[in-house]
């Protein structure tokens, strides 16, 4: 019976350690197929992040070439907006120049006296005579303010 014992312990001291070593190299191999499905993703996540970089580095470059283009854009409108206000201010040194001259210049031309003579029906030698013109001054005068012939 001891013998019979001894073998049963045997056996099931052989089966432990077959179903324990069995159990060791599927536990192996599941942690090799680990370690080899998990390199390869790691070479993979590598491989994107490098192609990322990439992507960010032209962004990036792409980013400081519009930020430059505004910047000059910006500088072109402010100086064209200069320039537009330096005009503005031209144009109405102009006109208000254009009003005097209108206005009280005109009154005071030496030609004003003779404009009105013309309209009211002087020619050319009155007009040589009493203002001291020459004949083309007077001609032009006439041709310019005088009525229909």
């Amino acid at each position: 019976m001891n013998l019979l014992l001894a073998n049963i312990l045997t056996n099931v001291s052989n089966d432990f350690l077959l179903m324990g070593f069995s159990i060791m190299t599927v536990a192996f191999v599941v942690t090799f197929f680990a370690v080899f499905w998990l390199s390869r993703l790691v070479w993979q996540l590598k491989r994107e992040y490098a192609n990322l970089t990439t992507i960010v580095d032209g962004n990036k470059n792409d980013i400081y070439g519009l930020c430059s283009a505004a910047l000059t854009v910006n500088e072109n409108a402010a100086t064209t907006h200069e320039q537009l206000h330096e005009l503005k201010q031209q144009l109405a040194n102009v006109v208000e120049k254009m009003n005097e001259l209108q206005q009280g210049d005109f009154v005071n031309s030496p030609y004003n006296v003779d404009i009105r003579k013309i309209r009211d029906g002087a020619n050319v030698e009155e007009l040589m005579k009493q203002s001291d013109l020459s004949y083309d001054e007077a001609a032009l005068l006439i041709r310019l303010h005088g009525g229909k012939a």
